[in-house]
């Protein structure tokens, strides 16, 4: 009976992981697939041209605008997420006690559930007007587009860099303390080193969902498929132009293509940024 239960066991978790990483390549033959017309007949257009008008006669598919604004957005709100998830876990981990731990957890995860659409819309209610006090011109832009991806990834990189610290065995810490040295120094130069491994993951993690939010860019980034020359001026991120062009491209067409190459590009970015943070790990293990 027990023999039993460990193969049918054994067969069900194998079934899954067979499943998920079947739906995986299929996902990314469709994406390749559907994407190839555009890289046949667009070229190398589309990362030198800034010129995004696909309902045009004739059309322009330039996506070096989307493509920069994505990196900009992105870059912009990791430098201030995942240092200011480091220094929230690093606290947590070092100086907060059980019921600090505990409240701060609990609106950790009610923060996270928060759907990004209501975060956009709230800073598009309540943050977005103070702007026009400032004489700004445009109150949708990159710096509500940041903001809005601060707050909505920053739940998911303390919980995640928090898990890290917690996970280094305890009496490393403690072997630390013995020897003299604060909570500050241990938890920066021995847990800090011991999981870094994690934390770096849970930055590549937070990196890659920054990228692939879609609604918060949509709502307050303005649209604008430019490259900004100011913090204030409208981005078009290319999750943006997805979301807001695939419901009207005509199936089959060349802006239909040009759409999937967009989301190719994303996927690559992506993949990219798993890879080294992969190789690094097993660089540092």
């Amino acid at each position: 009976m027990r023999n039993i239960k460990y193969y049918f066991q054994l067969t069900l978790i194998f079934t899954f992981a067979l499943f998920s990483i079947a739906a995986l390549i299929f996902l990314i033959f469709f994406i390749v697939k559907e994407s190839l017309p555009a890289i046949i007949h667009l070229k190398i257009k589309p990362f030198i041209s800034l010129y995004w008008y696909p309902t045009y006669d004739p059309p322009e598919f330039g996506m070096l605008a989307l493509i920069v604004d994505t990196l900009l957005v992105t870059v912009l709100s990791s430098v201030i997420t995942i240092p200011l998830g480091y220094f929230i876990s690093f606290y947590l981990h070092t100086y907060a006690s059980d019921r600090e731990k505990h409240i701060i957890k609990y609106i950790i995860s009610v923060l996270s559930g928060v759907p990004s659409v209501i975060i956009g819309a709230a800073i598009l209610i309540f943050v977005s007007p103070i702007l026009l006090n400032f004489d700004i011109w445009s109150t949708e832009n990159l710096f509500l587009a940041v903001l809005g991806l601060s707050f909505l990834s920053l739940p998911y990189s303390v919980s995640l860099m928090t898990d890290s610290l917690e996970d280094v065995p305890r009496e490393l810490e403690e072997s630390s303390l013995a020897l003299g040295a604060s909570k500050f120094i241990t938890t920066l130069k021995i847990t800090t080193k011991a999981s870094i491994n994690g934390i770096l993951n849970a930055a590549v993690l937070t990196i890659n969902r920054v990228i692939g939010e879609t609604m918060v860019v949509l709502l307050v980034g303005g649209g604008a498929a430019i490259i900004p020359t100011s913090i204030f001026d409208p981005i078009k991120p290319l999750t943006a132009a997805i979301a807001s062009e695939i419901g009207e491209a005509g199936v089959n067409s060349m802006h239909y293509h040009a759409l999937f190459l967009a989301g190719l590009i994303l996927l690559c970015i992506s993949l990219i940024l798993t890879y080294y943070a992969k190789k690094r790990g097993r660089i540092d293990g």
